[in-house]
């Protein structure tokens, strides 16, 4: 510890500031620990109490004189200082109370008392990716319970090292511990990284990553505000009869492919329906002419069949209906839905035919035959590390995914893990093993942003929901962005832990620091000039707020940036165009 009392004295104390005066500028310039705006100083009384104060700003002092009016030719400095802490027993904690009026002691904190301030994290809950960034010789210590079990906000501008930095954080999470049953097996750990620009699965090599090849989510899994964000344009005059007349289709289809269920089948339930007989359903209903012929009054077919239930008839192919006519002897009119629903249909046929959607909308099992509710054990495993191998990291690659059906997939996964986890919290024994769900979501201003609109209405709602009440049952999320500005408040204020990296735009730094659980502007107001992989680590997991060096991976993700003007001093590159134009083309 550098005592710096004979040359530093307390003149201003507050409940957020304690200004410290420097008064022999020559004697400090002899001290080997020199401070800088992020130092921690240590200041006590003669009671024995210690603040832990990080240094914020400093100025010249004003008046540049002593107590009898001579003029002073050295400069003095004043030190403004935010308490972070005390010190109880040599034990730091946050907060609390202050030092007595006048504080007697100044000294600046040394690497040895750092360790202390870190080292109050339990041994078993340590979880530690980088180190003070003024002292490297300090780990900074995390309470691995605390931040991975409460949210987490990762944002920073591009180039600031965000990819490298959750890489390298949930590399040390995931990591084997001594507490595995065997040699080589597998611990505990479930993390499900959303990955935009397929980066991630170069930092994972082990991991089981799914993209748009592989990967199968029969439409049948959808509930109704993912199907009808898929099917139904909403600013559409007669989008309220597409609405109750396919989700009238769809419970009835369900029903009847599910006729053994010993469940109540409703439109969210996760079970089987045919989307081409639903569609055949609202074709007949759209072409329907009903007899007015005397003890009739039903739609009719053209073979004069009549139709006294639409669901025994209607999911068959498509028949034609009797003429409509205003004679006495074949009297009939259109149904109440004819012609209603002829662009709802050719965008129903347009999805389908659609060969980019097939994952979704005509998935096959490997002996080509489509999946049925007796499958979604197995669709479940696919992405939730329960695959053939097991793994503690699954990368859904979203890079090959169409953008206009991004937010479906990803609210649907998102819904389905929550449903899981909500119905295996009911199904286990109190005090059995957890099943603890990590959901990252990379560039997530993408699909979770803070405008309003139906295109994101699941996908909100899917994120927001276990923003809410994930914890609960056992899923945490880490919401990555390099404009969170742009990102749902509602998800973001769940947070409970910040890592913050460089930030250029203002709007995004206010955004930033308004949602920042601590307000220390020695430490915030950096966030426009941090270098890359330096990082504001803020939240309730770690015992003080801190400015740290990311600690530098071996398998890093792919996604550095292309050194333009190195490039374009090599060589004229020779490009295979119909090699390209053919795996573009499929």
């Amino acid at each position: 510890m550098s005592d710096i009392t004979s040359m530093a004295r307390v003149i201003a104390v507050g409940p957020d500031l304690i200004e410290i005066e420097v008064t022999s500028t020559d004697e400090y310039e002899q001290l080997e620990d020199k401070l800088e705006i992020g130092s921690y100083l240590k200041v006590s009384d003669e009671n024995g109490s210690s603040v832990v104060a990080l240094v914020q700003s400093f100025r010249i002092r004003d008046i540049v004189a002593n107590e009898q009016g001579t003029e002073i030719t050295t400069p003095k400095f004043i030190l403004s200082t935010q308490p972070v802490g005390r010190l109880e027993n040599g034990k730091f904690r946050r907060g609390g109370k202050q030092i007595t009026i006048p504080p007697k002691r100044v000294e600046i904190a040394t690497s040895d008392l750092l360790r202390e301030i870190y080292d109050t994290t339990p041994e078993a809950k340590k979880f530690s990716f980088g180190h003070l960034v003024q002292d490297p010789n300090v780990a900074v210590s995390l309470d691995g319970d605390k931040f991975f079990g409460k949210h987490i906000g990762v944002v920073g501008s591009t180039g600031s090292g965000k990819s490298s930095t959750v890489a390298a954080i949930l590399q040390e999470g995931v990591k084997a511990s001594n507490g595995t049953s065997k040699p080589g097996a597998l611990n505990n750990s479930h993390v499900i990284i959303f990955d935009l620009h397929g980066e991630y699965s170069a930092a994972f090599p082990d991991a089981t990553v799914i993209g748009v090849d592989d990967i199968k989510l029969p439409y049948w899994l959808m509930n109704s505000e993912e199907l009808e964000e898929m099917f139904i344009e909403s600013n559409e005059q007669n989008s309220h009869n597409q609405v109750s007349q396919f989700r009238r289709a769809v419970i009835e289809n369900k029903e009847r492919h599910n006729s053994g269920s010993t469940g109540k089948i409703s439109y969210d339930s996760p079970v089987y329906f045919s989307l081409a007989e639903t569609v055949n359903y609202l074709t007949h209903l759209n072409s329907e002419v009903v007899s007015k012929l005397p003890d009739e009054n039903l739609p009719k077919f053209a073979n004069g069949d009549l139709v006294h239930n639409r669901a025994d008839h209607y999911f068959e192919p498509v028949k034609g209906f009797v003429e409509q006519s205003q004679s006495k002897t074949d009297k009939a009119s259109s149904g109440p839905f004819n012609g209603e629903f002829n662009r709802f249909l050719m965008r129903l046929e347009g999805r389908r035919g659609d060969k980019r959607l097939d994952f979704l909308l005509n998935p096959m099992k490997t002996d080509d035959t489509p999946y049925q509710t007796e499958d979604l054990p197995d669709l479940l495993r696919q992405f939730m590390g329960y695959g053939s191998p097991n793994s503690n990291v699954t990368i859904i690659d979203l890079s090959g995914i169409p953008f206009e059906v991004l937010s479906v997939v990803v609210s649907l996964i998102t819904r389905l893990i929550f449903t899981f986890n909500f119905h295996f919290k009911k199904y286990r024994t109190r005090g059995e093993a957890e099943l603890p769900y990590l959901l990252v979501y990379e560039e997530a201003h993408n699909y979770i942003p803070q405008s309003e609109g139906a295109k994101y209405g699941s996908v909100k709602r899917a994120i927001e929901r276990i923003a809410k009440e994930g914890r609960k049952y056992g899923i945490s999320l880490m919401i990555v962005s390099q404009r969170p500005s742009e990102i749902s408040e509602t998800v973001f204020s769940q947070c409970n832990n910040f890592v913050a990296m460089r930030l250029t735009n203002p709007a995004d730094q206010r955004y930033v620091k308004r949602l920042l659980p601590d307000s220390l502007s020695a430490i915030t107001d950096s966030l426009p000039s941090l270098e890359r992989q330096e990082a504001i680590v803020i939240g309730d997991s770690i015992v003080v707020p801190s400015l740290i060096k990311v600690t530098d991976i071996k398998d890093l993700p792919d996604s550095h940036d292309i050194d333009f003007h190195t490039e374009w001093k090599k060589e004229w590159l020779d490009v295979g165009m119909k090699e390209i134009v053919e795996t573009w083309q499929g």
